[in-house]
């Protein structure tokens, strides 16, 4: 390459330069997933949130029925900080409550709240008048700003919705905006016989929205574990589609404190519980980047269920390395005050939580175990060592209370009972790499297939092993020791080649006690195909 200096004269210079500079990157693996019932927000469409506060704001304050809102503030307060949200309800239930005004002779517009559920029910709606006629109208609920609505001069229609004194959202952060958006919406049509028309003017001078219904009475199972087929995107199915979650909880799939059931919803049965739990995993390992942190039934004094129904209850579920259990309940602070100042709840969101902290400060490959549950008063049910250790020979991951330490995880075992896949880091780390691989590796296809892309290739992975092992990622007193890395005549014979397939293997030394997990990279001109073996089978 000539100098700088070289370039004095005119002419023509010629600079060969690396047309692929190939830099693979470790992927995020600490943004968590949430399904369950919350008290507003949108219905099956995931959301992404960045704090506990903007959980509030967006979905609403904990509700009696449900344990999502309680599970999403022990994950924050745990060290997570972000996860995306998915609000269930039935679509065919839940409604947005709304009011139809008219004034002055206009004619009649519905307001409707943002969002279903009986929240909206709580909206009222003022009128604001000028010299002669409504100039605007102030919808106020609860303690949240006042949001201001203009009307047309002429036509007395309500114009863009906005909140009082706001200016405009241009500039405004996107992770401010949720807490910004307003709470009520016009919809222009007046198609509805079922919503009585109320007039405003100098007798009236108030509405309230009414109607509003939450949707979880008729709540079934597949709203929370996604429909047969996945077309109508319900609730994990809602999570799928967002690239980059590492770990999924869905806490409500529990029936929530007899005490605390409100409209109607009863809660589903341990077989339902249990198919439903069994679709998550599935399209865990269908996905292969995400593990299911699942909840196991409530035990205690309080309850029937005894010690053995835990253990009957993962009888039933599945070996897979794509999920983890956790027992037992844990106690936190209540705001509802329900029965008293803490309530029950499944462990997941803290639990995830843990996860997300874990990654962030040690990193994936760390097993995320012997931590601290932040935010936990007590548990519904003391292990002694003899209890650990049956949970332990099941794959359930035991949560104790340590004196001088606080509660903490003392378990991490995936369901799967192969050494290879048994503990969450090693499921996890692979998880990691194949979801860096698949996504930065996108420019092998329709590549030349010669042994320059092979070299590529091999450069590419082997340098991106590298930094794992450089980063205590992987096992072993030197490199040679840690991983391998073959992509060349041997991976790639004529046959293969004359097929348009490029084959890349490579053999990882995950932390103790795996031994040689061999992953094989198989690219063909329809893309990207990555294949988990065992040492046995390498």
């Amino acid at each position: 390459m000539p100098a700088a200096a070289a370039y004095r004269t005119p002419g023509v210079y010629v600079e060969w330069l690396d047309a692929n500079p190939q830099h693979i990157e470790v992927s995020r693996t600490d943004v968590a997933g949430f399904v369950g019932i919350a008290e507003r927000g949108p219905l099956h469409v995931a959301t992404k949130i960045e704090s506990a506060r903007q959980f509030l704001t967006t979905f609403g304050d904990p509700v009696a029925q449900a344990y999502l809102a309680y599970a999403v503030e022990g994950f924050f307060s745990n060290g997570g900080r972000t996860c995306w949200v998915v609000r269930v309800a039935d679509p065919k239930q839940a409604v947005a409550a709304r009011v139809r005004l008219t004034h002055s002779g206009c004619k009649p517009f519905v307001l409707a709240a943002a969002s279903p559920g009986s929240w909206g029910n709580g909206i009222v709606i003022e009128a604001v008048w000028g010299d002669e006629r409504i100039t605007a109208l102030i919808a106020t609920e609860g303690d949240r700003p006042p949001q201001r609505i203009e009307l047309d001069p002429e036509s007395g229609q309500p114009s863009t919705p906005r909140r009082t004194g706001e200016k405009t959202l241009l500039g405004v952060p996107e992770s401010v905006l949720p807490e910004l958006m307003p709470n009520v919406l016009v919809n222009a049509s007046d198609d509805d016989p079922t919503l009585e028309k109320t007039s405003l003017g100098p007798e009236r001078r108030q509405a309230q929205m009414t109607d509003g219904a939450d949707g979880v009475a008729m709540l079934r199972a597949e709203h929370f574990s996604g429909d047969a087929d996945g077309k109508l995107g319900w609730g994990i199915d809602a999570l799928a589609r967002v690239d980059g979650v590492s770990f999924v909880a869905v806490p409500d799939l529990f029936s929530a404190d007899p005490f605390a059931r409100r409209d109607g919803f009863k809660g589903f049965k341990a077989p339902v519980i249990r198919d439903a739990q069994i679709a998550i995993l599935t399209s865990c390992t269908a996905l292969g980047d995400r593990m299911a942190i699942l909840d196991l039934p409530r035990t205690g004094p309080d309850v029937r269920a005894g010690p053995d129904a835990v253990l009957d209850y993962r009888g039933d579920l599945p070996n897979t390395s794509f999920g983890a259990v956790y027992h037992p309940w844990i106690l936190v602070d209540d705001p509802l005050r329900i029965r008293d100042k803490v309530r029950a709840i499944p462990p997941s969101g803290h639990v995830a939580g843990m996860f997300a902290r874990t990654d962030r400060l040690r990193g994936v490959h760390k097993p995320p175990a012997n931590e601290v549950l932040e935010g936990v008063w007590d548990l519904t049910e003391t292990l002694d060592d003899a209890a650990h250790g049956t949970l332990n020979e099941r794959s359930i991951n035991a949560i104790r209370a340590v004196a001088g330490r606080g509660v903490l995880v003392l378990g991490a075992r995936t369901l799967d009972p192969d050494l290879h896949w048994r503990y969450v880091n090693i499921r996890r780390l692979f998880a990691m790499i194949e979801e860096a691989l698949d996504e930065q590796m996108q420019w092998l296809t329709f590549e030349p297939n010669n042994p320059r892309l092979w070299r590529e290739i091999d450069r590419a992975v082997r340098g991106f092993l590298e930094r794992l092992y450089g980063a205590g990622m992987l096992d072993g007193a030197t490199s040679e020791d840690a991983y391998f890395v073959r992509c060349d005549e041997t991976t790639n014979p004529p046959s293969a080649t004359d097929d348009g397939r490029v084959t890349c293997e490579m053999g990882i030394q995950p932390p103790y006690p795996a031994e040689f997990v061999v992953v094989r990279i198989g690219i063909t001109r329809s893309g990207i195909h990555i294949e988990e073996k065992g040492a046995q089978d390498a």
